[in-house]
């Protein structure tokens, strides 16, 4: 029998900085394995036809495969589709830089597409962590990333393996990493996490602009601690639920009264946007979403 609702945490053990996706008809999460940073040396994949059973696909890319890499700190993986192709950007680990690897199949295996790092400079101070990549509505892709409390970003060229222009400084207000866009209309909302992620000032907030290169200027705060349930949201991602007007938002967060840094839980929330075009506040609940099948391609 089919689960009425994904319940929180959606993934079983400790994930963290999951980015949701819909490809070829089935929901995929791609996050951080949380661990201490010497066992962080894979990305998994987990995808569900309905946002409410997941399965673990296997490990999408290994640092044994990625020898440039420091073999540790395995974070926060971006995934985007572009003809055909699902290309992956991923920290390094703590150092080296962002990689790229490449797939023909959203579940992997992902390839090192460059065997180097596409990333490497910490440009107007931004550590190279982090990357998201978001495709707009034309088909052009762009590249956001940043720690040390920096964010730049940059245009991705049509092979998606290498910058085409400019890298921009465009750090918001508060912001220190997770760096994450969507499109709402003709808006770009651009999202990041405050605080610190290991404790409870961990926190998600957002900008809007008319352009993917911004201006952003911070607005508010919309996710981060619901009392008696969690605190320490954050580094989270957001999708359209396709045929809806409806969102998903895929964030980590942690179990009140655990201080092991590393502990950290993937779960999902549904929103809409306000109807002066800002976002709400995103409560956290231990009931997570309803089901929501995908049935095209």
């Amino acid at each position: 029998m089919a689960k009425i609702t994904s319940g929180n945490p959606v993934l079983p053990g400790w994930y963290a900085d999951p980015e949701l996706h819909a490809f070829q008809g089935r929901y995929y999460i791609y996050p951080t394995y949380s661990a201490p940073f010497e066992e962080q040396t894979f990305f998994e994949v987990w995808s569900s036809s309905d946002l409410t059973d997941w399965t673990r696909d296997g490990v999408g890319l290994d640092f044994v495969d990625v020898p440039w890499s420091t073999h540790r700190a395995a974070w926060a993986p971006s995934v985007a589709e572009k003809n055909g192709k699902y290309y992956m950007y991923f920290s390094a680990g703590d150092g080296a830089g962002i990689g790229v690897a490449v797939s023909d199949h959203p579940s992997g295996p992902f390839v090192d597409a460059l065997g180097k790092p596409l990333i490497v400079d910490y440009h107007h101070g931004a550590q190279p962590i982090d990357a998201h990549a978001f495709v707009d509505d034309d088909g052009k892709a762009y590249l956001y990333w940043g720690g040390w409390r920096k964010a730049v970003m940059a245009p991705l060229s049509d092979d998606m393996t290498s910058l085409s222009g400019e890298i921009t400084e465009i750090t918001p207000e508060n912001y220190v990493e997770g760096p994450f866009m969507v499109r709402d209309g003709e808006r770009y909302v651009f999202m990041w996490s405050e605080g610190n992620w290991t404790d409870s000032t961990y926190r998600v907030a957002y900008a809007i602009s008319d352009s993917p290169f911004g201006p952003f200027n911070r607005v508010d705060s919309i996710l981060g601690i619901e009392p008696g349930i969690a605190d320490g949201a954050g580094h989270h991602s957001v999708m359209r639920l396709p045929g809806t007007d409806e969102y998903v938002i895929c964030y980590h967060r942690r179990i009140l009264g655990d201080t092991n840094p590393h502990h950290r839980v993937t779960c999902l929330e549904r929103f809409r946007f306000n109807v002066d075009g800002t976002m709400p506040q995103i409560g956290l609940t231990n009931t997570g979403v309803s089901a929501h099948p995908l049935f095209t391609k």
